[in-house]
């Protein structure tokens, strides 16, 4: 590896403690499920022979070696250059129009913003959402998969946004303080929607109204979500209809438990005729 990876000690000491309740619970449950353990690494996303394209920055993924076991979070240094300009310059379009080029690009930012040499700038609310998303997996939570590979950026958006509900549930379990996810979550939302219009596409409106649905109901209140809500109200009236519309399918399941968050993700995908053929997948199938 070009990079080389941060162990999960280096990473524990690096995130000043953030995830220290967090990686104890992983070791626990993954130790009485399996009688084996899993370390948690992190690497530079750009080292990575096999990495996760369609708008997906940082991500994590299983390697099995040698008959060992670890969790291996590619952190995108992309993340540290877009932190690092909105710092600078804010939320402005000419940063967004930036990083969404790169993205495109798939661009290298370079070896200043490689995460393993500057674990200081690691955004470690990303790298928890990672390791918490995966020990979800292991406690019995199902992706909903899309068998049309062309819908793999529905796909990995409808799953990100429909887990939050168990993710933050996790968060507290944890000890995991969220105000900055939410905090971030809810600026770069109030900033897209600011400088877009009504989405006429429906698949865009139920994906809008899905996140809004997230941010109103996680979200505590300030002056920016008064922001972000008088902004709905003028200018996204049919998208917040949706999301009135979801926020009565989630209250009929329990989302923080696996079969509540598998049948509202299906009935989410039925009543807003998502495109493509879903089918729910065990993604910790044959690891040890």
């Amino acid at each position: 590896m070009k990079f080389g990876l941060l162990t999960e000690a280096q990473l524990l000491t690096a995130s000043d403690g953030q995830l220290e309740g967090l990686a104890g619970i992983w070791h626990r449950d993954i130790l009485q499920k399996y009688g084996k353990d899993i370390e948690i690494v992190l690497g530079n996303r750009r080292d990575s022979s096999n990495p996760l394209r369609g708008g997906i920055l940082t991500s994590a993924a299983l390697e099995i070696r040698e008959g060992a076991v670890r969790l291996l979070i590619w952190y995108d240094p992309l993340e540290i250059l877009y932190e690092a300009r909105v710092a600078e310059f804010g939320y402005s379009r000419a940063v967004i129009e930036e990083m969404t080029q790169m993205l495109s690009e798939d661009r290298d930012p370079g070896p200043e913003f490689d995460p393993v040499s500057n674990p200081e700038k690691i955004d470690y609310g990303s790298v928890a959402g990672q390791i918490g998303r995966w020990l979800l997996k292991f406690r019995g939570f199902r992706k909903l998969a899309n068998e049309n590979k062309a819908y793999f950026e529905l796909e990995s958006f409808l799953n990100l946004e429909c887990g939050i509900p168990a993710l933050y549930s996790l968060f507290e379990e944890a000890g995991f303080d969220r105000t900055g996810i939410e905090g971030k979550r809810l600026t770069e939302v109030f900033e897209g929607l600011r400088n877009m219009e009504e989405p006429s596409r429906r698949v865009d409106r139920v994906l809008n109204a899905l996140r809004i649905s997230n941010i109103l109901e996680f979200s505590p209140e300030s002056g920016e979500k008064k922001d972000l809500e008088k902004l709905i109200d003028e200018k996204f009236k049919r998208v917040f209809g949706t999301a009135g519309e979801i926020n009565t399918l989630k209250s009929e399941r329990r989302l923080s438990e696996p079969d509540g968050l598998d049948s509202f993700m299906k009935r989410l995908v039925l009543a807003y005729r998502l495109p493509g053929s879903w089918v729910s997948v065990d993604e910790t199938t044959g690891v040890f």
